[in-house]
């Protein structure tokens, strides 16, 4: 489907066992006991391994093909079984060299580099999803997936992770399985998904029975325990009887199967035997409420932490501060005025309306709704904090067109703001009207915009008369046969990777110019931030949450109508309409859906649609000495 232009080198396969051997932040663990599971698994992984090798090398010889593709089912069902530990303890590892998206990657964590896909997923597209297997790329990463798991292997007798951190990486999976395995990330070509849902459980199981048998039964909660492994059992018999992925209802099995496994695994955890990792963790283990928005950590989120103190008056004085013209070169434009609260914060405009022109910006205007579950900010992430997308916006020419000392200097004004500054940052040393406060007041009212209360969010909390059976189909379409969920991950459904949260994609998907669909649009996206050509046409994957009400669509807001949208990608995105894209990331052969089934994915988006108690404005904003700012408009005048 896709050319990933693989170039692999053996020595990459150095890379792989240097950055495993490297994990410093493990000690030496004498109770090497506690990893015999994952050891005999990984064992066996690299025997598997050894005869694929010799298979790859006379893949030519009748019968060698048929071996190979057994072998790689094989092996994936080893690693599935062993694979919440590794991702816990490994997981750049796992995304670059074992098993990774296919596509190049360049992130801030390796520099400059572009490095290529390696590890099962190349391997998988090799024996499945090509018709001329090359030798050399099939061989190479084969030896690189072994000498991988010899690496880890051998650390294994070093790692120290405890029974409580075998829980918390238990947990990990169970979001890994809901948002990534059953959405396609991986296993695209096989589809194996559902069946190595049942090795991924297996794994679980064998360890939980494991951890049990290092305590004393009258310490232990064994009623909890029985109730996990019968739940575990539960889920591993549902898959066996539900194995084809385009049918498989994911709902049905994330809320009767996953939450529960999830709930009794926190029932677990929260006993005096397992105590809770101190770490600022995007997900909040502690919570049994999985998938809702008591589960996720706002801190994390926030670069800002620890300045905890006088959040929520600083989220009302960020309110006022949103609304206000104030704020602006000629006091008549808000940040409101561009993010429309009855609008989910969009503006309805296929480009946004330029400073004290008819012209328009460069880009369509995104909603705020959860702005907070973001690592990077606008379309082509150039801002790594709400305080700097604020400021950002705030100093541009074509937007705000404002500047630090005249926003202080107005402010300074009105004695109602003097005084909400000194009480929304009382006990810290910055009473005063300070930029910062400005910022830090705004970026908190932006984090109070969480939108997670919707139809199909109350579905997700046991309120199963609140979708229809459409609504449901649309989502298994929308995160099975459509692959929309590889990019939108559940349930944020934007492009930052669960469970870590700690990865945003962007995503090449060729949107072209206009609606004659000939040339792909001029604006090339990220690559003015990266410098790295496979970004070039690169934006980041925003949420389809209340996407009802943000048309038009797009980063140039080209599409009017979410039909228009599901048509496109339904195409194959811009490669899909004939325009040339070499590194579009989308696939670009056609998704072959029906008119039923883009209904039913639009039936689910519409699901997706929640303001309620988000669409408050201030009736009135502070007055001031000056008589002509105290005709300010609430919102801004455009």
């Amino acid at each position: 489907m896709i050319d990933h232009h693989i170039g692999i080198k053996l020595k990459t396969a150095g890379i792989a066992i240097l950055i495993i051997a490297c994990c410093s932040f493990f000690t030496s663990n004498k109770n090497s006991e506690r990893y015999r599971y994952v050891a005999q698994n990984t064992t066996q992984l690299i025997s598997v391994f050894d005869r694929s090798i010799s298979l790859a090398d006379s893949i030519s010889v009748p019968g060698k093909l048929k071996q190979l593709k057994s072998n790689y089912f094989i092996t994936r069902n080893y690693y599935k079984h062993i694979e919440f530990f590794i991702e816990y303890i490994a997981p750049f590892d796992v995304k670059y060299f074992i098993n990774g998206p296919l596509v190049k990657k360049s992130d801030l964590e390796i520099g400059s580099r572009i490095v290529d896909p390696h590890g099962f997923q190349v391997l998988e597209e090799q024996l499945f999803g090509t018709d001329t297997i090359d030798q050399k790329i099939v061989a190479a990463e084969l030896r690189l997936l072994k000498q991988s798991f010899e690496a880890f292997q051998n650390k294994l007798q070093d790692i120290n992770v405890n029974d409580a951190q075998l829980l918390e990486a238990m947990q990990f999976e169970l979001m890994r399985m809901s948002s990534l395995t059953l959405s396609g990330y991986d296993a695209t070509y096989t589809q194996t998904n559902i069946t190595e849902c049942v090795s991924v459980f297996s794994g679980l199981r064998a360890v939980l029975n494991q951890i049990k048998t290092n305590y004393a039964l009258n310490k232990y909660p064994t009623d909890i325990h029985l109730q996990l492994i019968n739940g575990i059992k539960s889920a591993e018999k549902y898959c066996a009887l539900h194995k084809t992925y385009d049918s498989f209802d994911r709902l049905y099995f994330i809320t009767r199967h996953i939450k529960p496994i999830y709930k009794c695994l926190v029932c677990l955890h929260r006993s005096e035997l397992f105590p809770f990792t101190p770490v600022n963790y995007a997900i909040n283990l502690n919570n049994e409420h999985l998938f809702e928005r008591e589960s996720y950590n706002l801190n994390y989120f926030s670069v800002k932490a620890v300045d905890t103190l006088g959040n929520a008056l600083q989220a009302k004085l960020g309110e006022l501060l949103f609304f206000d013209p104030v704020l602006s070169g000629n006091n008549q434009r808000a940040c409101a005025s561009c993010h429309k609260p009855d609008m989910a914060f969009s503006d309805g405009l296929q480009k946004g309306l330029a400073f004290e022109t008819k012209n328009s910006l460069d880009r369509n205007t995104p909603s705020l709704l959860n702005t907070i579950f973001q690592k990077h900010f606008f379309y082509d992430g150039r801002a790594r904090q709400l305080e700097q997308q604020a400021n950002d916006v705030l100093h541009n020419q074509k937007e705000m067109n404002s500047s630090v000392d005249d926003m202080i200097s107005r402010l300074n004004l009105s004695t109602e703001y003097q005084l909400l500054f000194k009480t929304a940052y009382k006990g810290t040393t910055d009473t005063i009207i300070s930029y910062y406060g400005i910022l830090k007041a705004i970026s908190e009212y932006e984090k109070t915009l969480v939108s997670m209360n919707s139809r199909f969010d109350k579905y997700i909390k046991g309120h199963y008369q609140q979708l229809s059976a459409q609504e449901i189909n649309g989502y298994n379409l929308f995160s099975g046969k459509a692959l929309c969920g590889s990019c939108h991950f559940f349930p944020l459904f934007n492009g930052l990777v669960p469970p870590a949260y700690s990865d945003t994609e962007y995503e090449v998907i060729g949107v072209p110019e206009n609606t004659t669909n000939k040339n792909v649009d001029k604006d090339e996206g990220r690559i003015f931030v990266s410098k790295a050509y496979i970004h070039q046409y690169a934006f980041k994957t925003p949420t389809v949450r209340n996407s009802s009400l943000t048309a038009p669509y797009m980063h140039n807001g080209i599409y009017k109508t979410l039909d228009e949208v599901i048509e496109f990608y339904n195409k194959g995105g811009g490669q899909g309409l004939g325009i040339n894209i070499p590194h579009q990331t989308l696939p670009f052969d056609s998704l072959q859906l029906s008119k039923k089934e883009m209904l039913d994915i639009k039936a689910f988006l519409l699901a997706l649609t929640d303001t309620v108690g988000l669409m408050h404005k201030p009736n009135k904003l502070p007055l001031f000495q000056d008589s002509k700012l105290n005709q300010r408009i609430v919102g801004g005048v455009y």
